[in-house]
């Protein structure tokens, strides 16, 4: 005799395999983003190294002021996510 539950009685909260429900199936934005993920902190370093270099090259080029601006624009914010990573990082661990 044997012990299985067939499809009488209370449905259980186990989930089945297969595809996934519908509806979002990939992590938001946010998600991605948040301080304590990896792509945050390689956003920050890739976004600091490019915009600070590309800053400093454009000062010392001569080109022009709004390229150079806006390429130092893009470096401050990551390196401010950059410490900001490195600070939630400490605090964790």
């Amino acid at each position: 005799m044997s012990m299985k539950r067939h499809g009488s009685g209370p449905p259980t909260r186990r989930l089945r395999a297969g595809p996934p429900p519908p509806g979002r199936r990939s992590p938001n934005l946010w998600h991605a983003l948040r301080l304590r993920s990896s792509r945050g902190l390689m956003l920050g370093v890739f976004m600091c190294v490019g915009g600070l270099v590309g800053g400093a090259r454009g000062l010392l080029d001569t080109t022009d002021i709004r390229t150079t601006l806006g390429l130092l624009g893009i470096g401050v914010p990551g390196l401010g996510l950059t410490v900001s990573w490195i600070v939630t990082y400490i605090r964790e661990h």
